[in-house]
């Protein structure tokens, strides 16, 4: 009994143990709840993160992959510009090199002509038919084969831009305001259209060379008619026919060659058709200038000397009777010059009778000159003469009343009148002042 006495607390106080109750406090369970639902909310962000990490980065790779290919899209699209520039390049390359050709072939023809216009002036002008004047300026133009240097372009090679540049479109470059590149200098020149205008310049260079050419020769026709018109004016004062007077010698002066006549058709253009009509005009002047030169129309002695005696019917000085006079008197001091009034060859230097120490000159188309009564002769028969060459010195040899020149022209060996070449003569020289 004892024994059951003593086991019985202890039963009772292991009761009392097991049914005993804890009491937890509200902060506890408020905080106990709140790391739940943060860990709920935790596990729930790195379920959501695993879930949709595959979606994110084929969105990502998606969006990568669309720029991508709109980058090469538009490297494409450059590619297909530059090769479109280079394309017209060679095409304006290919257009400037045709127009090269061109000018080439009309700078060679403009030097051709420039130098036929050059020998025309020359023998004019060594002929004294026209004045010294400063023959038209070659054109600066391009020589066959030579580049265009135009504003620093030397080639027709295709300029292309270093870096083609994508224009603003979508999507965008990073960092682009939409706004372009902005530069404080002017765009230069396409060198295509620095190129072009250069050769507009030589173009218009060559036009005006060849107006300048065509001028020239139609000056040059101008002055020839005129000159032509004064020849054949003096000729006729002199009563002589054009026509029927021969040519003179071609004078000799070191030039030869064979006769390679130049032909040009009228129908090229109004250069050809201008010079043709030249030509004749210029043997026809050339021609009436050698006769007009051959003839005797210059004044025997220097000065201006009075006629004492004229050509034709006179009452004769010694005989007092009509008489037919065949030169001109004129008066003059002892020892005068006297001068050859044309060129030509000395067939008579002597004592002639009446007319006393004469010379006598033959010309060429049958005409001499005689000079008589003369103090003094200076050539001898046979001597060649020009024009002014002094022949002798007044005097009053023969039949003579006193110191003065008789003068005689004549024709086949009949006396003409003088005064008609002289007064042709003193035309010329009053048309070329």
């Amino acid at each position: 009994m004892h024994h059951q006495s003593q086991t019985a607390p202890a039963l009772s106080t292991v009761g009392l143990v097991s049914h005993k109750t804890y009491t937890v406090r509200r902060s506890t369970m408020l905080a106990g709840l709140a790391w739940l639902a943060l860990s709920t909310a935790c596990s729930g962000a790195a379920g959501w993160y695993i879930l949709s990490s595959d979606d994110l980065a084929a969105r990502m790779i998606a969006r990568e992959t669309t720029r991508q290919y709109a980058y090469e899209d538009r490297i494409s699209a450059l590619r297909a510009d530059i090769d479109r520039y280079a394309s017209r390049a060679l095409l304006d390359q290919d257009g400037v090199e045709s127009r090269v050709d061109e000018l080439a072939s009309r700078q060679a023809e403009l030097e051709s002509r420039q130098s036929l216009v050059a020998a025309l002036t020359d023998t004019l002008q060594s002929s004294g038919l026209i004045p010294a004047a400063k023959l038209p300026l070659r054109s600066q133009v391009i020589k066959p084969g030579e580049p265009i240097r135009a504003s620093g372009v030397t080639s027709f090679a295709p300029i292309l831009p270093n870096k083609p540049t994508p224009a603003p479109e979508t999507p965008p470059l990073r960092g682009a305001d939409g706004g372009g590149w902005q530069s404080g200098e002017a765009p230069a020149e396409p060198p295509a259209k620095r190129v072009d205008a250069a050769l507009t310049r030589l173009d218009g260079a060559m036009a005006r060379s060849s107006d300048a050419q065509l001028a020239a020769l139609k000056d040059m026709d101008e002055t020839l008619a005129a000159t032509q018109k004064r020849l054949r004016s003096a000729l006729a004062e002199t009563g002589l026919d054009a026509e029927k007077l021969s040519a003179p010698a071609v004078a000799t002066g070191g030039m030869g060659g064979p006769f390679v006549p130049v032909k040009l058709d009228n129908s090229a253009g109004p250069f050809e058709a201008t010079l043709n009509a030249l030509q004749p005009r210029v043997a026809s002047v050339m021609r009436l200038r050698g006769l007009i030169e051959q003839l005797p129309l210059a004044r025997p002695m220097a000065g201006d000397h009075d006629f004492t005696s004229n050509y034709g019917y006179r009452t004769d000085p010694f005989t007092r009777g009509l008489a037919m006079h065949t030169g001109v008197d004129f008066r003059a001091e002892t020892g005068s010059s006297i001068m050859a009034t044309a060129p030509g060859k000395v067939v008579v230097a002597e004592y002639n009778g009446g007319y006393g120490n004469m010379v006598e000159v033959e010309h060429a188309n049958g005409l001499t000159t005689r000079y008589a009564h003369m103090s003094a002769i200076s050539v001898t028969t046979g001597q060649m003469v020009k024009t002014g060459t002094v022949v002798g010195r007044v005097g009053s040899t023969g039949r003579s009343t006193g110191p003065h020149l008789h003068y005689e022209t004549r024709i086949n060996d009949e006396p003409v009148d003088p005064t008609r070449f002289l007064r042709a003569g003193g035309k010329l020289l009053a048309n070329a002042l």
